[in-house]
């Protein structure tokens, strides 16, 4: 017997996505607890899941913006966004752009987009005079990039 699974239509998967909550698998922003039964616990933060311009974004939660500025400014997973973006992401010209106008040179400022460019790096910038390497340089994880995002999506969203 085979079973069928329902299609939703695109309107019906957006609004089936705005009612969803995942758990976002961010673990250097977990919190690890004892457990009398099971050894450590991981609770990890809760991102709900909201429609924007036709596509799902996480919700981006304080908790996982503050990582983010953490690891922007080099406290925390050795980051070095701000050596070439500066500590107020209003960058260094001809070296990296302002992160907080509104203005994107390679790409549209989504989160998506973020991560991305996070994760791949620039190899041929169109404003600077060198390219930014995958994870800006560092080891990060992919929580640590999805961190970084949601801090500088944060910093030019946080206006509106």
């Amino acid at each position: 017997m085979r079973t069928r699974t329902p299609k939703l239509a695109a309107a019906g998967a957006i609004a089936a996505l705005t009612a969803i909550v995942a758990t976002a698998t961010v673990a250097a922003a977990a919190r690890v607890t004892k457990s009398r039964t099971a050894g450590p616990r991981v609770t990890v933060p809760v991102l709900a899941v909201t429609a924007q311009a036709g596509r799902a974004t996480p919700a981006l939660t304080p908790d996982l913006i503050a990582l983010g500025d953490s690891i922007f400014r080099g406290k925390v997973a050795g980051g070095l966004c701000f050596t070439c973006h500066q500590p107020n992401a209003k960058g260094l010209p001809g070296i990296a752009p302002d992160l907080t106008d509104d203005k994107w040179l390679h790409g549209d400022g989504s989160y998506e987009f973020i991560v991305a460019t996070v994760t791949k790096g620039v190899p041929k910038p169109k404003q600077a005079v060198a390219p930014m390497l995958p994870k800006g340089g560092a080891n990060l994880t992919d929580a640590q990039i999805r961190a970084v995002a949601a801090y500088v999506y944060s910093l030019r969203n946080a206006k509106r």
